[in-house]
């Protein structure tokens, strides 16, 4: 082969090359061009979202300065609105109590101590209490069994089976009979985390606030305790 056809097949070689990283250059242009794009959407959505927010905010405080008493405002398409963190009531325990709102939790979870398994009438029970934020005395409660999950520790991939309880909570105001795990041990800031099975379907969660949700002290107590045993 002559020394003419190997320079020349090395040009278009060459050339191709150069048009190949020209071609990629384009594309990396567009690219950062689509991704620009897509930031200034991103903070358009944003303000809109700030935007909105205040003037729900302010049509609340303009209409009804206690929330408390107008929840139809706190909500949107039948929806109630809640907060990254709320004071749910427990009609069960007479407690009211700090939770956070977490959709990324299936199953909602309360902090518990001294819990014991037991058998009554052939079929498992859990004995446990709970702290009352108010008084710092423990309140004690019995419930069915529902089941146990395993929930895998953070930092170590051990799984740690918890015992799981139905008990009525009241949040705003809807109440719902729901499942919660046990968690001993927690050093949370909160004391309980209301999960998706709780929040689907009735209630949309603004991360951006805390406790917007109508604070209504249920009146139903016995009602509730006797429907979750």
């Amino acid at each position: 082969m002559s020394a003419k056809v190997e320079d020349s097949r090395l040009d278009q070689l060459v050339s191709s090359m150069d048009q190949t990283l020209a071609n990629q250059a384009t594309v990396n242009t567009q690219l950062q061009e689509q991704r620009r794009q897509l930031e200034l959407q991103q903070q358009h959505l944003v303000l809109m979202s700030q935007d909105i927010d205040e003037a729900f905010k302010g049509l609340v405080e303009e209409n009804c300065p206690r929330a408390e008493a107008c929840p139809a405002l706190l909500k949107s398409s039948g929806k109630m609105r809640v907060g990254a963190l709320e004071t749910i009531w427990l009609p069960d325990l007479d407690l009211a109590l700090i939770a956070r709102i977490d959709t990324g939790a299936k199953t909602s979870s309360i902090d518990a101590s001294n819990i014991e398994l037991f058998e009554r009438d052939g079929k498992r029970w859990v004995r446990f209490e709970i702290l009352d934020p108010i008084s710092d005395k423990l309140v004690s409660l019995e419930r069915r069994l529902k089941r146990t999950v395993g929930i895998v520790q953070s930092g170590t991939q051990e799984s740690k089976r918890r015992p799981v309880v139905k008990m009525s909570v009241l949040i705003g105001d809807l109440e719902q009979i729901a499942e919660f795990s046990l968690n001993s041990g927690s050093h949370r800031s909160y004391q309980a985390l209301i999960g998706r099975s709780i929040l689907k379907d009735v209630m949309i969660v603004d991360v951006s606030r805390k406790n917007i949700a109508p604070y209504i002290r249920s009146q139903t107590s016995s009602a509730s305790k006797d429907k979750t045993q």
